[in-house]
């Protein structure tokens, strides 16, 4: 594990850097840029998240577009290309909370968070929470007031952070869901159809007949609010269920497939192992 992040200071402008308020430690670091870096692609080690306190500029993350908006929560994987896209007008935008977190410490907490599974982002684009605001609070007083001294202290406030983001960016709550939704009612209600007929033959066309949208534009959306497809969605909403039913084990695998969806028992079990790396038959003997 590194001792620092100097090797993300120095992407940074310097004079940008010399303004902006930050506080590391090995675990994190969290910074409070006075402006954002545009017209630049940038490439990163780590897990970056940004917390946006108004809108922000358009942010391309692997040439995707994400429309900051205040409450955004945003996050950027290890080596993503991201382009801050500069504004012809020179709007200028007010702070940002900018969390760096160490890689190797972001999968251990990530793994636990995931039940001892490899982790896979739901969303990358949500909104931050007060728990989230509060817990950055406590590590700057934290690191002002004690530095590295009590190294335990430091690592649970890290920790607690980490999860805080998980939860946050997964988070379906109707405090999380009111923040955005103001602009994006139809993805919800896209979410809430596919969580509610996710085992009948439902199509891209119909969830689209139902929210008045062209199957094109409501691809892109649901893409940047949840970074999956549609189709990516659904299937892991399908797979979801699967497991719940295979842990009873009062079905067999063709009614399995029958009850979440899937086309016949073949589909199922190649969508199955290439998701989870195990047939169905072996998902269904391990101990619960």
């Amino acid at each position: 594990m590194r001792l620092d992040f100097n090797y993300f200071t120095k992407l940074i402008p310097q004079d940008m850097y010399s303004r902006t308020k930050s506080h590391v430690c090995k675990y994190l670091a969290i910074f409070e840029p006075e402006e954002y870096v545009t017209g630049e692609v940038l490439r990163a080690d780590d897990y970056h998240f940004l917390l946006f306190f108004s809108e922000g500029p358009e942010t391309r993350i692997n040439n995707h577009a994400y429309k900051p908006r205040r409450g955004s929560l945003l996050v950027i994987q290890p080596w993503e290309e991201v382009f801050g896209v500069p504004d012809d007008n020179k709007k200028s935008y007010d702070k940002y909370i900018h969390i760096a977190v160490e890689k190797s410490f972001f999968l251990k907490v990530a793994k636990e968070a995931a039940g001892g599974s490899e982790y896979e982002f739901i969303r990358i684009h949500n909104a931050y929470s007060k728990q989230l605001l509060d817990l950055i609070g406590s590590f700057q007083r934290e690191m002002m007031d004690h530095g590295e001294s009590f190294p335990l202290m430091l690592e649970g406030i890290c920790i607690q952070i980490v999860f805080q983001l998980l939860r946050d960016l997964s988070s379906d709550t109707s405090e999380n869901r009111s923040r955005l939704s103001k602009d994006n009612k139809y993805i919800n209600k896209a979410i809430q159809f596919m969580q509610e007929y996710y085992s009948t033959n439902i199509s891209i066309n119909d969830i689209c007949k139902l929210i008045y949208l062209s199957p094109c534009h409501f691809k892109r959306v649901f893409k940047e609010q949840t970074g999956q497809t549609p189709y990516q969605y659904l299937m892991r909403v399908r797979l979801e269920k699967a497991k719940e039913i295979l842990r009873e084990k009062d079905y067999s695998i063709e009614e399995a497939a029958r009850l979440c969806g899937f086309v016949n028992s073949g589909h199922f079990s190649t969508v199955f192992k290439r998701n989870t790396g195990m047939s169905p038959s072996e998902y269904r003997k391990l101990d619960f």
